[in-house]
């Protein structure tokens, strides 16, 4: 029997990719090391705590320059537990380390080399097991359970958008003005494109003629494919996103959206008229300078929090935990084009597609009113929701008069002249985007009106 009596293993810690030096504007709010051999090592252990967000990457070299041809991602969040053991598998090792421009003030970065190591868990659960994380995806958003065990999953349900198909923009789902010199909006090869003109104050306008419903519990989410004719121009702004006018649109009194304001890119987030704008972005994709390429934009938002996601990265998150981060929750879809003064040549920007989305199923629970005895007018709902169905008990009374609106008469989704005809179900199934108000001419009508 042959066995070893003793074993020594001698871990090193390695100098040229550990540091304790804070990520400044001074070295470009980066670290790189510089490589090392792992030629007789297996693990290499990597550990960071910092003030701020950050991307670290393990890059592996056969020849240790230029050639950094594998490469491990992770995503550190600020103040947060690291630490990873990665399979050395070719000769050179060297580890980067950045901020999205943010200084720390705060920064342990050490690497160390092992020539013995099994990449696994730093610790095990209580029984000895490994531990399973509940799965997480990019964006930091976990996946749940319902108490007997089953995964809680949902459908997404579009609520908003339309194609743009043909060379006529569909009046019965979106609004565009173009105004000054040159200025225009068109449809054409699948995409709607503005050109801003180059008039003083010239403006391009697009918005959805519907809005989403936001229902409570569930995540909302945008998500458009922009194409930009260049990467910024003096004097135009250009936004797209969601968007809400309280006194009419295209005016956008709240909301969230991407701005390209001359060759500042920011992100925005609207309350009564008042703008947060941010060009120091707390995600992992860094400063972000927009290209001419097509590219695709999200922002998913729910009461407290605004995601913006630039190419399935996180560009920025926006919490609202003292102050609601709008004044609705319900949006339409925009994107328009400004001047602040005189072009010297127009500025596209091209819409392939632009849509909005509920986290979860389309249709709620339901609720019921009824509509009983003499004239009168009804406001069943102050907010966007859908109209199922209209019952019959009934054929008294002239007619009934469904509006969608908070106030007022207009505009009108139909009229019904009550008789025997009349009598039963009335399915409708269509969303209202205002509010839900019914008309009754005559006395004695009875009817149940079924809606969300």
């Amino acid at each position: 029997m042959s066995y070893f009596s003793h074993i020594k293993q001698e871990v090193v810690a390695d100098a040229n990719n550990s540091s304790t030096t804070n990520l400044a504007v001074g070295n470009t709010y980066t670290f790189t090391g510089t490589a090392s051999s792992t030629l007789g090592v297996v693990g290499i252990q990597v550990s960071l705590y910092a003030d701020k967000n950050c991307i670290v990457k393990i890059e592996q070299s056969p020849d240790s320059t230029p050639h950094w041809d594998l490469i491990d991602t992770y995503y550190y969040t600020a103040l947060g537990n690291f630490g990873v053991t990665v399979q050395a598998i070719s000769s050179y090792v060297r580890v980067v380390v950045t901020t999205n421009s943010e200084t720390t003030t705060t920064f342990r970065l050490q690497t160390a080399l092992c020539p013995i190591a099994e990449p696994l868990p730093r610790s095990l659960d209580h029984r000895g097991n490994l531990k399973i994380a509940t799965p997480v995806d990019e964006y930091g958003f976990g996946s749940e359970n319902t108490p007997m065990g089953e995964m809680r999953v949902i459908q997404p349900s579009r609520l908003v958008g339309a194609g743009f198909e043909g060379t006529t923009i569909d009046a019965r789902f979106w609004t565009t003005a173009a105004s000054g010199t040159a200025a225009t909006i068109a449809q054409a090869n699948a995409q709607l494109l503005l050109t801003s003109g180059t008039a003083n104050a010239a403006t391009v306008t697009a918005f959805s003629l519907r809005r989403s419903r936001y229902v409570s519990g569930t995540g909302m989410r945008y998500r458009s494919v922009i194409q930009l004719g260049d990467t910024g121009t003096a004097n135009n702004k250009r936004r797209w996103g969601i968007g809400f006018g309280s006194t009419a649109m295209p005016t956008v009194t709240d909301g969230a959206y991407f701005q390209l304001s001359g060759t500042t890119f920011s992100v925005v987030t609207c309350k009564g008229g008042s703008e947060a704008t941010v060009t120091s972005f707390n995600g992992y994709l860094g400063q972000y300078t927009p290209t001419t390429s097509a590219t695709t934009y999200e922002i998913y938002w729910t009461n407290s929090k605004v995601w913006f996601v630039i190419g399935d990265t996180i560009q920025d998150t926006r919490s609202a935990s003292t102050a609601t981060w709008p004044n609705t929750m319900c949006f339409q879809i925009f994107m328009d084009s400004l001047n602040s003064s005189v072009l010297g040549a127009s500025v596209t920007m091209a819409v392939r597609t632009a849509s909005i989305y509920r986290l979860g199923q389309m249709e709620t629970q339901p609720n019921y009113y009824r509509v009983s005895g003499a004239a009168a007018t009804h406001v069943l709902k102050l907010a966007s929701g859908i109209l199922h169905k209209i019952i019959f008990n009934n054929t008294s009374g002239t007619s009934i008069t469904i509006v969608d609106n908070v106030t007022g008469v207009t505009p009108v989704v139909g009229i019904i002249t009550t008789a025997t005809a009349a009598l039963g179900s009335w399915d409708y199934s269509l969303p209202f985007n205002t509010g839900l108000i019914l008309i009754t001419i005559g006395d004695n009508l009875d009817a149940t009106i079924v809606y969300e």
